[in-house]
């Protein structure tokens, strides 16, 4: 994980010729707020030395849960590694990118920056190194309409091919813009809902996943447009659609054991209801958690149900873990911070997971939840909010700051979703009543 400070200096050596090679006029610092939402400072490129040098600062205390009001400068610290060039067309010539972490003034890491949690993270869980992360990521391609309203022409299900489908060339537009930046596509295609499309972004490490899925959610609204069309990761945004998940699928290293990898998933499900908060962090996210459309209910495992909580796919090259419940609305980094602090503590702790359920969980009785002791995942992030708070390791995977400043923004969340009136209920009850 750790570079030598020669290799930091050549990396930094090789983006300023490949910027000056490639012709780049403007490079975007590109960081992700707590709640996983993509931030920029665009600079000429004749500031990007001073750039990759930590020079380039802003006021953290306009960026919700970074600092308080007396720690306001905060560092952009860029990773050389992460630079690549945006593949369209610009007016003013071409722009790059590079993926920061957060420093404070003094040059010390920020407790508050998600990118920095995940390489602590990733440091932490010993039991795990050598672990790759694949991701699924499920997204709507909705019509652009003036009104709001949410439409396609699309009539496609799963695995469906359509000619002259916008959605299709959309999808490849964006797959092939990921390729451009350097980001392994492992497959694509169109999902469940009509108007919904799958991407699997390849193995990589759990840092390069989460950058990946930061940058992919980018560019999606950035190529979707081009076609007429809105791209939304959004959990849950039809009531009589399949919801948009994110699935996590851990390749574990060569020659982990079965037991070792039973440890994990007993982790992973017994931390399942805090996590929850963390990969699951809207209230629209739980609109998605229901009995329907292939999501889970209950912290269960299985070797083959598409609606289990964690899966355990037959392993070709390594053994995998595939973890069904997170949403592509969630900080990738948080997310892949806290499943890994919950798999090693499994590992640490021998959390055994029980017998695989064998079938659809959505026949589950209770008689079958009363004997194997088997919960649910929280049914609102109210509740998850409070897994959270009696869950002290996925707190300590978080920290004290990131903590305390994702529960005040989600809690005041969750209150203007209380407070708010909405159609369903002037539908309901405004003429009965």
């Amino acid at each position: 994980m750790h570079s030598t400070p020669e290799s930091k200096s050549a990396g930094k050596r090789d983006v300023l010729k490949l910027a000056k090679e490639r012709g780049v006029r403007f490079v975007r610092l590109v960081f992700a707020d707590i709640l996983g939402v993509s931030k920029t400072v665009s600079i000429p490129v004749s500031e990007l030395e001073n750039a990759l040098e930590g020079r380039v600062t802003f006021d953290g205390g306009s960026i919700d849960g970074f600092v308080r009001g007396e720690e306001l400068d905060m560092v952009l610290r860029p990773d050389p590694e992460t630079f690549a060039v945006y593949p369209w067309p610009a007016p003013d010539g071409l722009e790059a990118r590079l993926i920061c972490d957060i420093a404070m003034p003094d040059g010390s890491p920020f407790e508050g920056c998600p990118r920095t949690t995940l390489r602590r993270a990733i440091e932490d869980s010993r039991s795990l190194a050598g672990a790759t992360v694949g991701l699924e990521i499920e997204f709507y391609l909705f019509d652009r309409a003036s009104d709001g309203a949410l439409q396609t022409n699309d009539v496609g299900s799963y695995f469906d091919f359509s000619a002259n489908d916008r959605g299709e060339e959309a999808r490849n537009a964006i797959v092939a813009a990921l390729a451009g930046m350097d980001i392994r596509v492992a497959s694509a295609h169109h999902e469940h809902g009509a108007g919904q499309h799958e991407i699997d972004v390849a193995h990589d490490t759990p840092l390069r996943a989460a950058d990946h899925a930061l940058t992919l959610r980018s560019i999606a609204k950035h190529v979707a447009p081009a076609f007429g069309l809105e791209a939304t990761f959004m959990p849950k945004p039809l009531e009589d659609r399949a919801g948009s998940g994110l699935h996590v699928d851990f390749r574990l290293a060569r020659g982990t054991d079965e037991e070792t990898l039973l440890y994990a998933v007993g982790g992973l499900l017994a931390h399942a209801p805090a996590t929850t908060a963390i990969c699951n962090p809207t209230v629209n996210s739980y609109k998605r958690l229901v009995a329907a459309w292939d999501a889970p209910v209950y912290p269960l495992w299985s070797r083959r149900s598409a609606n289990a909580l964690v899966r355990v796919p037959p392993a070709h090259e390594a053994p995998r873990i595939e973890v069904r419940s997170p949403d592509p609305a969630c900080n990738p980094y948080l997310a892949l911070a806290v499943l890994l602090g919950a798999a090693n503590d499994g590992i640490e702790r021998e959390r055994l997971p029980g017998d695989a359920w064998e079938g659809s969980t959505y026949e589950l009785t209770e008689r079958d939840e009363r004997e194997r002791g088997v919960g649910t995942l929280p049914k609102s992030l109210r509740q998850a909010i409070a897994e959270l708070d009696a869950d002290p390791v996925v707190r300590a995977t978080l920290g004290d700051h990131l903590y305390h400043a994702l529960r005040d923004a989600k809690l005041a969340e969750y209150e203007r979703y209380r407070r708010a009136v909405h159609p369903w209920e002037r539908d309901a009850y405004l003429k009965l009543y």
